[in-house]
């Protein structure tokens, strides 16, 4: 039988200061583990059916507590490659959505909306990289912008029109104080 080994009261009370932060299920999951092992003598077998986990899986984490610690059970990034869009910050976003996509004479298209098709095919045109919807749906929350059904924005091909609708609306208000 293998149990995580606490080394001193130290080690027992570090072990319980990271369980009350823990934050993310994983981490918080993989603490509890290595606690009821030391503290309460629970072995491989119980704690694999009490967390659902597969018995390789809690014998990995106590090995690797027993080895290096706490910072070994840490959960890694999972595998992969930075986005080809995630460079891309909420200013330059914001940009793009100032104008519609039918002012963009690439996109050739009489859409009004942006949708996240339209976005692939901005990048593709504009900026020569290939992404898929899905990674332009996470970019866009990355930074706090919700992706769904649009509401629909006037605008307009002058490069003035800003200014002129903010001019319109002070126009109105001026009516309505001298009436």
């Amino acid at each position: 039988m293998i149990y995580a080994k606490l080394e001193d009261a130290s080690a027992l009370q570090h072990l319980d200061v990271a369980l009350s932060e823990a934050i993310k299920p994983k981490w918080y999951q993989r603490l509890l583990i290595i606690k009821l092992s030391a503290t309460q003598g629970m072995s491989v077998p119980q704690l694999a059916k009490m967390f659902n986990l597969s018995a390789d899986s809690v014998r990995s984490y106590i090995h690797k507590y027993n080895a290096s610690g706490l910072e070994a059970l840490m959960p890694k990034r999972p595998p992969g490659h930075r986005g080809k869009i995630t460079h891309f910050s909420k200013s330059d976003w914001e940009r793009l959505f100032q104008q519609t996509p039918n002012q963009y004479e690439k996109l050739q298209t009489d859409s009004r909306q942006w949708t996240l098709d339209l976005m692939r095919i901005y990048f593709k045109v504009y900026h020569e990289i290939s992404v898929t919807p899905p990674a332009i749906h996470f970019a866009l929350r990355r930074i706090g912008y919700r992706t769904g059904r649009s509401k629909l924005r006037v605008g307009s091909p002058d490069p003035d029109y800003q200014a002129k609708r903010h001019q319109l609306r002070e126009l109105a208000c001026l009516r309505k104080r001298d009436t």
